[in-house]
């Protein structure tokens, strides 16, 4: 059996601080800006395709394009070990109808992956009142690599927590959607509110933060985030443990190199998924030349967009 990587062992119990000194003590690197233009570029592109695709009023295609994204965000990988239909969706704000965070809504989604999926905690829909450790079993002895906050100190790390996910700010790990949900990802599991389904929680959540990212910068009204990444944070599991369990979580330790290192790890995650979804375009622009063959003249364009827009705005 392979020898633990000494670097993940940080078993220390995690006191109380406070989550804006934490935020604010992290420096870009250059890299994550070159990283940060890039994926911004092709995600330009990607958004710019699927505007062309909206703006054609292709009823059909949209609803099948809405299936597609609803699959990918709801079953795949882990995100969800359920099975929920698009009415369910469609009649609850639980995910995307109000992009805000609270207290209550946090725990109603914890609440929903964890009765419809896999739990391991008696306690559901609420913050655990015990202590958790994340760490792993080696020849029938756990090892663990790092502790969640003190039950105690749930509340208040939560209070932050939510505070920074309201944050506007000029800052660039506050205003940029990329890496805003990648903070949130990061503040969330390292706080392990729940005694299970942290993960799956956390995905639900930073899909939501970054949907509000991106309709404050495009102007838009998204309720389905236009990105996924849950399939290949599954696919790379062996990377995103490795960076995120080497963070320390507190204020006393330079994180830096680290935590750009994970901003990198989502970037290119990001990156993944919209090369991703650009290779399903040569499959919608067939269906948009044959959609368009088969228009008359007497469709009522702006009916039709009146219809869409309702399904998506």
């Amino acid at each position: 059996m392979a020898d633990i990587n000494k670097d993940w062992i940080n078993p220390e119990k995690v006191k109380y601080f406070e989550l804006e000194e934490f935020v604010d003590k992290i420096k870009l690197d250059s890299r994550i800006y070159e990283l940060l233009s890039e994926t911004d570029d092709l995600f330009e592109d990607y958004i710019k395709h699927l505007s062309k695709i909206y703006d054609n009023d292709l009823d059909s295609l949209i609803y099948d394009w809405l299936d597609q994204g609803i699959k990918e965000q709801l079953f795949s990988n882990e995100i969800e070990n359920h099975r929920i239909y698009f009415k369910d969706m469609a009649n609850s704000d639980l995910f995307f109808e109000k992009l805000s965070i609270n207290h209550e809504r946090i725990k109603r989604i914890h609440k929903f992956v964890c009765e419809k999926g896999t739990t391991h905690t008696e306690i559901v829909g609420d913050y655990r009142r015990d202590k958790a450790t994340v760490g792993t079993k080696i020849n029938g002895e756990y090892i663990v690599y790092w502790n969640g906050v003190e039950a105690e100190d749930i509340k208040k790390f939560m209070d932050n927590f939510i505070k920074i996910y309201k944050t506007n700010s000029v800052k660039e790990i506050y205003n940029n959607p990329f890496l805003k949900a990648a903070l949130v990802h990061l503040l969330f599991v390292r706080i392990h509110p729940f005694g299970d389904g942290n993960g799956r929680t956390t995905r639900i959540i930073q899909n939501i933060a970054f949907t509000n990212g991106i309709n404050k910068i495009y102007g838009s009204n998204l309720k389905l985030s236009p990105l996924n990444i849950s399939q290949g944070i599954t696919v790379t599991k062996l990377d995103y443990v490795d960076i995120l369990n080497r963070i320390h979580f507190n204020l006393e330790y330079d994180n830096n190199e680290l935590i750009n290192a994970w901003f990198r790890y989502m970037l290119y995650r990001y990156q993944d998924q919209i090369y991703f979804q650009q290779s399903r375009f040569s499959k919608i622009d067939r269906k948009l030349e044959n959609y368009l063959k088969r228009k008359t003249p007497n469709i009522d364009q702006n009916a039709e967009k009146m219809k869409i827009k309702k399904l998506f705005l």
